[in-house]
């Protein structure tokens, strides 16, 4: 049998030319690597002559592969703070759906109403209003304007500390020098609230009685009891009339009107007759409405968010739909998703409003005055919750500190309220036109005898009195505005790729390079263990013989 040639090494070790030869292999494959590759620095550190041109080479190299990590390493925080672009962009529909109209008189309460009634309190702070005012003009004279208020903050608060801050700024002035207008709304606001609503609503403005006309396309919807109008109880307006909510004046479900076109002529006309004659003295300093414009499900909030419309004129409001879509990359409660019913919200539980900040912050206020001070404040739906008393100077002192709070958002309401992640705005264009002319006046009044309403004496009573609303789309496009990630996976692959280009010259072709040659190596070593088995196999035979 033909043996394997074998020599012996330095170290006394057998060694075969096959052995040898791969050794030599493995530097010449590593040459030839470097001298292929297109990767940048390798082939000028292997190919250099001179130590110096080698050193020079490997320090560039070294510098761009630091570089090169600080690059990625920019980029990966970037990647792992998920931006966010903003994009904005015009939709044209057939329709679009017709917005909920909530309209409520300045003026909570008819004065007649209230003396029929047997709501003493009430009655008896008005009567203490009209009995300290300088004017000797009896109620039906429009001048007459009374300059003092019976009671006073003085009266409730003369033993208040200097430093009570209710409304939560530092600068506030001492409850004694409060404005007497504001704090007898307050107390007339407070005597309402401990009242049923529906005992109320019976002493607000009627349906009947406000609306003299209403049109939507030149359909009538003056009838309170179709499928057109629903109302609720609010606590500075009083009865506050709702079109196209959704729901009839029973509560079951209503199809939402749409508009199919633009123009004044194609939306809601409203005439409306404020009723100044019944107003509460200087308990209702504006006369007109407070008009809110939202989407279907939403609790309206006219006072926060309504626009006030004046007597005498027609006001026109054009309307554009607005979509907001907002995104949450962390899932961190950026905005909240509508997927997510959140029973534990006040106005959500009471009227089964969809989700808003507004209704949310509200909403965390109202629970956590419950909490602390057992009581909330008259302006929340209690339900069946004592209302603070604003009289009172240990819960005084207690809302004040919570005011605080809230203001500080020590709360969370603020942060556990964000905005939703999908959201129907509209925007808001108004003009207006003095209604009724002195030459329709005329037509206008025997026009409102035919229909049964009520006719003023004279011109200048008629205009003191009604106004005219025109709402309509100025045009069925809806504004999109969307956010997306603005920096995802295959921008970061992407920039990785152009730095590690910059630096060093990889690409993916260069990265294949590398897998072959670490493959060969890896067939190499393979190779180089079993001629050193053959050869530790020779050695013994050797040894036997």
């Amino acid at each position: 049998m033909k043996q394997p040639k074998v020599g012996m090494d330095q170290q006394g070790w057998v060694k075969t030319k096959e052995e040898q030869k791969s050794v030599d292999t493995f530097t010449s494959l590593t040459k030839d690597f470097c001298g292929y590759t297109s990767a940048h620095g390798f082939e000028r550190i292997m190919s250099s002559k001179q130590w110096i041109r080698k050193a020079f080479w490997s320090l560039l190299f070294i510098a761009a592969i630091v570089v090169l990590c600080f690059q990625v390493l920019t980029l990966f925080e970037k990647y792992q703070s998920r931006p966010l672009v903003t994009l904005v962009s015009l939709q044209s529909d057939t329709s679009l759906p017709f917005p909920t109209v909530t309209l409520c008189n300045f003026n909570a309460i008819k004065y007649d109403a209230l003396e029929e009634s047997n709501f003493t309190d009430l009655l008896d702070t008005i009567k203490k209003q009209n009995s300290s005012s300088n004017s000797t003009s009896s109620r039906a004279n429009d001048d007459a304007v009374p300059t003092t208020y019976g009671p006073t903050p003085t009266d409730f608060y003369s033993d208040y500390d200097e430093d009570f801050d209710y409304w939560g700024d530092d600068d506030v002035e001492d409850p004694e020098n409060l404005d007497e207008e504001y704090f007898a709304s307050e107390k007339v606001s407070l005597l309402l609230a401990g009242k049923d609503e529906d005992y109320l609503s019976n002493l607000g403005h009627q349906f009947e009685d406000m609306i003299l006309s209403c049109t939507y396309r030149g359909v009538s919807c003056s009838n309170f009891t179709g499928n057109f109008w629903t109302k609720f109880w609010h606590y500075k307006y009083g009865n506050c009339f709702l079109f196209n909510s959704g729901l009839t004046s029973s509560g079951s479900n209503s199809p939402v009107i749409k508009s199919n076109k633009a123009g004044p002529t194609h939306g809601l006309n409203l005439e409306i007759n404020v009723e100044q004659d019944q107003y509460l003295n200087q308990l209702t300093p504006e006369a007109g409405i407070r008009l809110d414009i939202s989407s279907q499900g939403y609790m309206p909030f006219p006072m926060e968010r309504g626009l006030s419309i004046p007597v005498g004129f027609a006001t026109s409001i054009g309307l554009r739909k607005v979509m907001i879509e907002r995104q949450d990359p962390f899932n961190n409660n950026r905005c909240h998703k509508n997927s997510s019913i959140d029973k534990s919200n006040l106005y959500t539980r009471m009227f089964n409003a969809t989700y808003s900040s507004t209704a949310c912050k509200e909403s965390c206020l109202a629970d956590n005055q419950f909490l602390q001070c057992g009581c909330m404040e008259y302006r929340f739906p209690v339900d069946k919750n004592p209302v603070c008393d604003i009289t009172n100077k240990t819960t005084i002192g207690c809302l004040n500190k919570l005011q605080k709070q809230y203001r500080d958002n020590k709360l969370n309401c603020s942060s556990s309220c964000p905005p939703p992640c999908s959201q129907e705005e509209f925007k808001i264009s108004t003009s207006l036109a003095v209604w009724p002319s002195e030459n329709y006046e005329v037509f206008y009044q025997d026009e409102l005898e035919k229909r049964g309403k009520f006719v003023w004496s004279d011109f200048d009573s008629l205009r003191k009195n009604v106004l005219k609303v025109q709402i309509f789309f100025e045009e069925l496009n809806v504004e999109m505005i969307k956010e997306q990630k603005s920096y995802g996976i295959a921008d970061f692959a992407s920039d990785i790729g152009g730095q590690l280009g910059l630096w060093i010259g990889f690409s993916v072709l260069t990265i294949a390079e590398f897998i072959e040659f670490f493959m060969l190596l890896f067939a190499h070593l393979v190779k180089k263990c079993t001629s050193r088995g053959k050869v530790e196999s020779a050695s013994l035979e050797l040894k036997e013989t």
